[in-house]
């Protein structure tokens, strides 16, 4: 019984214990877990719209609130949603739908920055008609101004045109002679282009009511250019806007987009007059009263409520300016011509400043920025881009391109916004203009805050490199000053103009005040006037130097190098005395040469006398503000302004009170 027990103990003894069971982990906590995101389901043209009609409802809102920075955020973030939509998706009437209401918050929201230079003729209230003596006394004026002369648009002369011709010649008349005079510059261009694309060459002078013939007109609506465009609109018929161009400032394609428009809006109305209100108000707004009321008669849409008054008065408005645009001189009216708009393109295959550009061609940057408005960042665009440079200045400066081999990348520069950082200030640091670091990084001053990244605008000098070789100079090449136009497609034929559409019997258009008086003038499409070359330049004056005058005030067609030239001062020199006549130079500037006072000591000056401006016919409070070096919301705070609008012979403060 021993053996046994005594082998039980020994293996027992010999066995190695075990372990304890392990544990089971511990669970780990959700929070620490780490669970892949869902891929996001691809963005359909449905949720687009959808966010649109979100911010638009929001902007609504905004607008109806009264918050006016609320609504202009919002609509900032409808132009960033819609600047990479197709045109497939811009074309769909749900679309078109919000982009048109749209318009409609924009032109409700009050122009707090100034930054907006005006919306042409258009008239926003109800201009009272004339009647009685008056009326006929005005009609007897224009049959004796438009005896002999044939229209290629209709023209009805009613109470409410002959309306529009007295005010053009008595309270809008500095308005037009100014607007006429820039459209001396443009009028071959268009007419040549609308002559192309087979409409009505008279409807060049729809460019008066748009913006005066300015390139740089802006509406409270967001509509640019010398043709008023919004965005999406543009970018329907090909106008290029991102951070490099905006091509609703170029004239030429413009132009283009503006003819196969209107051209566009005819065909879907029949009748001119709807399709330039059309142009106006939108195709939408025009179908949807034409359905209530139950007319295509304009002047019966023009009677009713389902028309704004800015819309209402648009075509009368461009009849008168037809009228009195063919014949100024008969209407009292002081036209003085500007050369026309010629030039001559350069392919440039990367990106280049204009001050390269224009040492090579030989001329000046401000030359450049006035034939190619469209560039806004004083450079062209990454790759291969077309330039516009001075007739006879083309061959010159494509030899030099090609041997220089200008045209290397710039450098970008990157910079955060920190605690403290101002606009001026940061502009100052990188030694460039506000509102060129502004309008790099597409933003307004609301929008410069904390933590934003900024693309630093390479100054023009930077890139300019080194100075070309002495180029033997070049024999003139006869036709080389004819201006190059964007011509239509090679493959098809012009197509014959569209014949302005007859009133049919019965029809309420021309009907006025006059009853029988009120005949509608047309005739077959007229002839486009060939575009001229400019008369050659001055010849340059070396070393003289005019004694005085100190201060010169810049005339039509004036340009700093001009200046530069007559006076016989060095063009560098008075670009760093007025650096903002360099960027724009309008007739009647102050341009200062070199010996004359800086303008902050003349500034001090006018404060200090707390002088009295007595508004003239034809002034804008834009004008006046450069007149005296103020600026345009000091003008307002001082004289309790709340827009922009003064009347004649108005007495503004030019000081604080």
């Amino acid at each position: 019984m021993a053996w046994p027990l005594l082998t039980a103990l020994l293996a027992w003894g010999l066995t190695p214990p075990q372990a304890p069971p392990a544990r089971p982990p511990a669970p780990v906590p959700v929070a620490a877990q780490v669970v892949p995101a869902p891929p996001e389901p691809p963005e359909t043209d449905a949720t687009r719209i959808a966010r649109l009609k979100e911010l638009v409802n929001q902007a609504s809102q905004a607008v109806a609130a009264e918050d006016f920075a609320t609504a202009s955020d919002r609509l900032d973030d409808v132009d960033v949603l819609t600047a990479d939509w197709s045109a497939m998706l811009l074309s769909k009437p749900e679309v078109q739908t919000l982009l048109q209401q749209v318009q409609d918050l924009a032109s409700q929201i009050p122009d707090q920055e100034g930054g907006g230079t005006g919306d042409g003729l258009k008239e926003p209230a109800e201009v009272l008609t004339l009647s009685g003596e008056d009326l006929r006394a005005e009609l007897n004026r224009v049959r004796t101004a438009e005896r002999d002369t044939t229209y290629d648009f209709p023209i009805d002369l009613n109470d409410k045109v002959l309306t529009w011709v007295n005010l053009f010649t008595t309270v809008k008349k500095g308005f037009i002679e100014n607007a006429l005079g820039r459209a001396s510059e443009y009028l071959p261009l268009i007419r040549q282009v609308f002559s192309e694309e087979g409409i009505p060459q008279d409807l060049a002078y729809l460019a008066v009511i748009e913006s005066g013939f300015r390139n740089e007109a802006k509406s409270r609506a967001r509509a640019l250019g010398m043709w008023q465009f919004i965005r999406s609109t543009g970018r329907l018929y090909g106008l290029a806007s991102n951070r490099w161009v905006e091509e609703r400032r170029d004239p030429v394609k413009a132009t283009r987009a503006a003819a196969r428009y209107l051209k566009r809006l005819y065909q879907d109305t029949g009748d001119w007059y709807l399709a330039v209100s059309s142009y106006n108000a939108g195709p939408l707004s025009l179908e949807r009263a034409s359905e209530n009321l139950g007319t295509r008669n304009f002047w019966d849409l023009a009677r009713s409520r389902w028309l704004r008054n800015e819309t209402k008065n648009y075509v009368p408005e461009l009849c008168a300016a037809i009228l009195v645009g063919r014949h100024p001189d008969r209407y009292g009216i002081q036209v003085q011509p500007l050369p026309p708009f010629t030039f001559e393109t350069v392919e440039v295959h990367s990106r280049t400043s204009l001050a390269v550009i224009a040492r090579l061609a030989g001329t000046d940057t401000a030359t450049l920025r006035e034939l190619n408005p469209e560039l806004l960042r004083g450079v062209t665009p990454p790759g291969s881009y077309t330039v516009r440079v001075p007739a006879g200045k083309g061959l010159l400066c494509s030899r030099a391109l090609a041997r220089e081999g200008v045209g290397k990348p710039v450098r970008e520069r990157i910079y955060r916004i920190r605690r403290g950082d101002t606009l001026l200030g940061v502009a100052r640091r990188f030694k460039v203009d506000a509102e060129d670091l502004l309008a790099e990084n597409d933003i307004s001053r609301k929008q410069f805050r904390i933590g934003r990244r900024l693309r630093i605008p390479e100054a023009e000098t930077a890139s300019e490199g080194p100075r070309p070789k002495q180029l033997p100079a070049l024999p003139y090449l006869p036709g080389a000053d004819v201006a190059s136009l964007p011509q239509a497609p090679q493959d098809r034929t012009l197509p014959t103009p569209i014949p302005a559409p007859v009133p049919a019997a019965g029809s309420s258009a021309g009907s006025s005040a006059l009853g029988a008086a009120g005949p509608t003038v047309q005739s077959p499409t007229t002839e486009p006037i060939p575009v001229q070359a400019p008369p050659p330049p001055p010849p340059i004056q070396r070393g003289v130097r005019a004694p005085e005058p100190r201060e010169v005030r810049a005339r039509r067609g004036d340009t700093l190098a001009r200046l530069a030239r007559a006076h016989g001062v060095p063009l560098g020199e008075l670009i760093r005395l007025n650096p903002e006549a360099a960027r724009r130079l309008h007739p009647g500037d102050r341009v200062r040469l070199p010996g004359a006072a800086e303008p902050r000591a003349r500034r001090r000056e006018v404060r200090s006398k707390g002088g009295i401006h007595i508004v003239r016919r034809g002034e804008t409070l834009d004008a006046i503000a450069r007149e005296h070096h103020l600026g345009v919301s000091e003008l307002r705070r001082w004289n309790r302004l709340k827009g922009s609008r003064i009347r004649v012979g108005q007495r503004l403060r030019l000081a604080p009170r």
